[in-house]
């Protein structure tokens, strides 16, 4: 019987464990979690199985916040050495970091990032086709074992995802401007629309503030971790946005910025 555990039954923790339940990857998935009322909705919602006789993982999924991803595979890794583990977090290097400098860096331990995610949180928000047609970027690193990181890759695949690999640090810093520098945009937006009254908001915003704003609904648990993990990589794009947000005086100038940056979103749905 192969068991896989789930250290985090959050949202993409969640996903992942009905995604690999759907498609057979595990006969058995067991979930530990520091919040025991996410653990029980987690059970109740069937993202995990019921407590049952205790078994050693052959697979740990990682879904922790990103600063607590280190000290995690840490102790999971001592306690079960002969299991797979991966993590999901959105930030790798300072974990690579973390667990070399303390000589845990295990080659079992594949750092994996699936790049999606909702504004809600929890079991409840755990979904089995979140990774369909999706990117995972796997992250390993010269200590990882090649067989390891192939097998994690294709449990990503078997769940829907496209997988690409990066290294830590050229993920943290492409994933800090395409991911949480428009993260703290939106929530910096939001905070300076506090002098604006919520009644006159609600009647003059339209589709495209809304669209825009969406990810500022996010869990501020979550993304304050991930903001500090990578605040580095985070304020180098933040320098060069803002010497981007100038309007031209000549209006023909500002015109060719806008198209330019158009085409360039045009090029993404290609």
């Amino acid at each position: 019987m192969s068991t896989l555990l789930l250290v985090g039954t959050g949202l993409i923790g969640g996903s992942f464990a009905l995604a690999a339940r759907r498609r057979g990857l595990f006969d058995r998935i067991d979930g530990i979690d520091t919040d025991a009322g996410a653990l029980a909705e987690a059970r109740s919602r069937g993202v995990v199985d019921p407590p049952g006789a205790e078994s050693r993982p052959d697979a740990v999924c990682v879904a922790t916040p990103a600063s607590h991803i280190a000290s995690c595979v840490d102790e999971i890794g001592r306690r079960h050495p002969d299991a797979v583990l991966f993590d999901v977090g959105s930030v790798k290097s300072p974990v690579v970091d973390a667990l070399r400098a303390r000589g845990r860096l295990s080659p079992r331990y594949v750092p994996c990032h699936p790049v999606v995610g909702s504004e809600r949180s929890g079991p409840s928000a755990a979904r089995a086709d979140l990774f369909e047609g999706r990117s995972v970027v796997v992250t390993p690193v010269a200590e990882t074992d090649p067989e390891t990181a192939a097998r994690v890759s294709d449990w990503w695949r078997k769940v829907g995802a496209r997988v690409t690999e990066r290294l830590p640090e050229e993920h943290d810093r492409i994933l800090a401007v395409t991911s949480h520098l428009p993260h703290l945009l939106a929530f910096a937006l939001m905070e300076v629309l506090a002098e604006v009254d919520d009644d006159t908001l609600r009647a003059t915003v339209g589709g495209g503030f809304r669209d825009f704003s969406r990810i500022a609904g996010a869990d501020p648990a979550i993304w304050s971790d991930i903001l500090h993990e990578n605040r580095e990589a985070v304020l180098a794009w933040a320098g060069k946005l803002v010497a981007r947000l100038a309007i031209d005086d000549d209006k023909q100038a500002l015109h060719g910025r806008l198209a330019q940056a158009r085409e360039r979103r045009r090029r993404l749905d290609d």
